[in-house]
């Protein structure tokens, strides 16, 4: 698993293309980023990586940044 799947991931959550997906997109300035969509993509994150997030990481994904950083760390864990 690498940055790139996390980016495919990503960009399937908000049916956007993954050249779209950038560090700066972040849920308090991009108006697709809802509490749904945000639920999506844990969800698939989760389904397609094999992973558990716990409440506060889930809570703290604010930023596609954000959340790469927090899958890689669930990765190493594997």
């Amino acid at each position: 698993m690498d940055e790139d799947t996390i980016k495919k991931i990503f960009a399937q959550a908000f049916e956007i293309s993954e050249e779209e997906v950038t560090d700066e997109i972040a849920y308090n300035s991009y108006q697709p980023w809802d509490s749904l969509k945000h639920l999506q993509l844990v969800s698939m994150l989760e389904e397609e990586l094999c992973i558990e997030f716990e409440m506060d990481d889930i809570i703290d994904m604010s930023s596609y940044k954000k959340v790469r950083e927090i899958v890689l760390k669930y990765l190493q864990k594997k």
